[in-house]
């Protein structure tokens, strides 16, 4: 039997799943890095199970739009670069 040969049963619906949707809606905490701890060891970067994780300048930092807020970035950064914060504290709500 080939792999082309398996049946396919679909995940989701056509059409309800949007590409690089926006996490922000429902994510409840967000990572920040801090610049002067981040030394680019990219231990982040390789944990990430979203790859959301990305260097921006001298540092890494999350995209976002894709990021889930699961924390598993801060949890790993042997500097403690990166620290996971409320949503709402960010926003200033």
């Amino acid at each position: 039997m080939r792999p082309a040969d398996l049946p396919v049963t679909p995940a989701a619906r056509s059409g309800t799943l949007r590409a690089r949707a926006k996490m922000a809606a429902w994510r409840t905490r967000r990572p920040v890095t801090d610049p002067n701890k981040c030394d680019l060891c990219m231990v982040c970067v390789t944990f990430c199970p979203e790859g959301a994780r990305r260097v921006v300048g001298s540092m890494t930092d999350a995209d976002l739009d894709i990021c889930k807020g699961c924390g598993i970035c801060a949890v790993e950064c042997p500097r403690g670069a990166i620290e996971m914060v409320p949503e709402l504290e960010v926003a200033g709500r």
